[in-house]
């Protein structure tokens, strides 16, 4: 089955637009704590285990969704507008974007230089699954912060090996499909409603 990263996020932009546009019809009920429950659209409800089994879905009909999610986000959004979603979409899949076929044929990925990629990428999952047997299920020593330092270590690591096995075209293929990096605003734990530093830009990209 198809991973339901794309899915998701072009989901939730294109049924946010739409319960926005209900929303104008008459007041809504507040999400969060203490206000009702909050609002799921169609496409976060199909990704749901009750939901799909009081449906009967498939993995056929999940699988053709995702392309028919793009489809109609497409019709709608300008061409400018569409290929920066699909460029941020790639940025969020990380490294995982590199065992996508279409990505592949993109970058013009060799069957010598796949076979390093899955080897790199198969070590990196290792290295993860080390990290949280080490910490127990939790996230041990150093606390969450130390966690999420340590795998940002893991896969900076194994995206710049990645990055190794790439020719220089091919490296400069890459950096067109993710574009300028987008760095998603993050709640931070310890306080609900706290956020983090929302950088609307990233720092300056390295070249690679």
């Amino acid at each position: 089955m198809r991973k339901f990263g794309m899915f998701l996020v072009c989901g939730a932009i294109l049924f946010g637009s739409v319960a926005w546009v209900e929303g104008q019809g008459g007041a809504q009920p507040k999400g969060g704590f203490g206000g009702g429950t909050a609002r799921q659209n169609a496409l976060t409800l199909l990704n749901n285990e009750q939901i799909k089994k009081e449906l009967n879905i498939t993995e056929e009909q999940l699988d053709k969704l995702p392309a028919e999610v793009l489809n109609a986000i497409a019709k709608v959004l300008t061409d400018k507008q569409f290929k920066r979603l699909k460029q941020i979409e790639i940025q969020q899949r990380g490294t995982g974007a590199f065992k996508d076929e279409k990505v592949q044929k993109a970058l013009g990925i060799s069957s010598e230089q796949a076979k390093s990629i899955s080897s790199i990428l198969e070590d990196s999952t290792k290295e993860t699954t080390e990290l949280f047997k080490g910490g127990k299920g939790g996230f041990g020593k150093g606390g969450l912060a130390g966690y999420t330092e340590k795998l940002e270590k893991i896969s900076t690591e194994a995206k710049e090996k990645i990055y190794g096995v790439l020719s220089k075209e091919q490296r400069k293929t890459w950096r067109d499909m993710i574009g300028e990096e987008f760095k998603m605003e993050r709640i931070q734990f310890g306080g609900f409603g706290k956020k983090g530093t929302d950088p609307k830009k990233a720092e300056p990209k390295k070249d690679i």
